[in-house]
């Protein structure tokens, strides 16, 4: 497990989490890539000025997010995420791996702050692949999906 530890600051409450080794970010952005390229390609869109910094706009990133996460991929994608990237609420001293430590961490009044964790998770595990990949390849356009 990697050691570079980060801290978000969403509505004044502190998280951190780790950043994974490879192998199991790979495995992650696997099971991700239905919420991550919509993400990065919306929230930049498409265009990859801003995107070194990884300066996307958590508005419209947190309403892709919503769009594609579903009961599902909650249980099967994102907590595992979380497990393997240790996150943690500082606050409540609570690792954030399953249902109950949502319920633990989270109420129905700050809900969005949840979307808002996926969002910068994903973004810490990931968001330098994306910049890689749109220095390599050019924009993220081409990596929306075609309409259908």
């Amino acid at each position: 497990m990697s050691s570079v530890h980060t801290t978000f600051y969403i509505n004044s409450r502190e998280f951190t989490c780790v950043r994974m080794n490879a192998f199991a970010a790979n495995k992650h952005l696997m099971r991700l890539q239905k919420i991550i390229v919509p993400v990065f390609g919306a929230a930049c869109g498409g265009a990859t000025s801003g995107l070194a910094d990884l300066d996307i706009d958590l508005e419209k990133a947190v309403a892709v997010i919503s769009e594609h996460l579903d009961e599902q991929l909650l249980e099967s994608v994102v907590l595992p995420l979380f497990a393997e990237a240790r996150v943690y609420h500082v606050e409540s001293k609570v690792f954030i791996k399953g249902p109950s430590d949502i319920d633990r961490v989270f109420t129905s009044d700050n809900l969005f702050d949840l979307y808002e964790l996926v969002f910068e998770v994903a973004r810490h595990q990931f968001g330098p692949f994306f910049v890689s990949l749109a220095s390599r390849f050019g924009g993220l356009a081409a990596l929306k999906p075609a309409a259908s």
